[in-house]
């Protein structure tokens, strides 16, 4: 009997142990002691839930960022546009069987704010440049621009179904945010990002044991509390960080 119910909980503990899904250390080039990183108040600064990641889960995935809002060359196997009634029915009811988000704020995962030096170049001969590129020739100097590091964090998506599973659309996954307020009940800060256009625009979807990760920044702001993201029926670990009350009032 000894026997057999040892075997039994090796069994188990390795049934569990195989379904447990493997976070990633995300690794950046740059020794990110030595860049100056930023934090911000503003919940719209980054806008949308842009793919850093989609794949299988490996232990150790070195840091690409995406710049297109809108498409990324990342998803495009991921990306749907057959059948799109179906598509936009599953995605109005994002009711997830066996979807799983975790936030790690342990690891620094900075965002990417990139402006035009306007030190060095005036807006007439930025647009000239542009103009050049669109007709396909070389510039002989490069654009200047202003790279800005913001303190962030990752988000990771993991789909233990065995089907895939639409998540979002573009080059946003639609996330959407809550916080404790001074009442210590949740409320949604913002809703999923939508496109002001969505022309062109086609879901995509997390096949099975595949995860998704996107990089959110670290608010700051004079209130401290919980947090929390959601996904349709599914939400992540809890968090703790700061965010201006003000956004618990609009």
């Amino acid at each position: 009997m000894k026997k057999y119910l040892v075997a039994s909980l090796v069994f188990l503990s390795c049934l569990l142990w195989s379904q447990e899904m493997i976070y990633p250390k995300y690794m950046y080039d740059k020794d990110l002691n030595n860049i100056p990183v930023e934090k911000t108040e503003d919940i719209n600064l980054f806008r949308y839930k842009q793919i850093q990641y989609i794949g299988q889960p490996e232990n150790n995935i070195t840091l690409t960022y995406t710049g297109n809002e809108w498409h990324s060359k990342f998803l495009e196997k991921n990306y749907r546009n057959k059948d799109f009634i179906a598509l936009k029915q599953e995605f109005n009811k994002r009711q997830y069987k066996n979807l799983r988000i975790f936030v790690d704020t342990s690891q620094k995962t900075p965002l990417i704010k990139t402006h035009i030096d306007t030190t060095k170049i005036s807006n007439l001969d930025y647009d000239i440049k542009m103009d050049s590129l669109a007709a396909g020739l070389k510039l002989t100097k490069e654009i200047p621009f202003i790279i800005t590091y913001y303190d962030g964090f990752p988000v990771t998506i993991y789909n233990a179904e065995k089907k895939e599973r639409v998540i979002g659309f573009g080059n946003n996954v639609a996330l959407e945010l809550e916080g404790l307020d001074k009442d210590h009940q949740w409320k949604k800060i913002y809703d999923y990002r939508k496109y002001t256009c969505g022309t062109g625009i086609n879901f995509f979807v997390l096949k099975p044991k595949e995860i998704a990760t996107v990089f959110e920044p670290r608010l700051s702001g004079n209130f401290k509390t919980k947090f929390r993201y959601r996904l349709g029926n599914v939400v992540s670990n809890e968090f703790e960080g700061s965010i201006n009350d003000k956004y618990f009032n609009d």
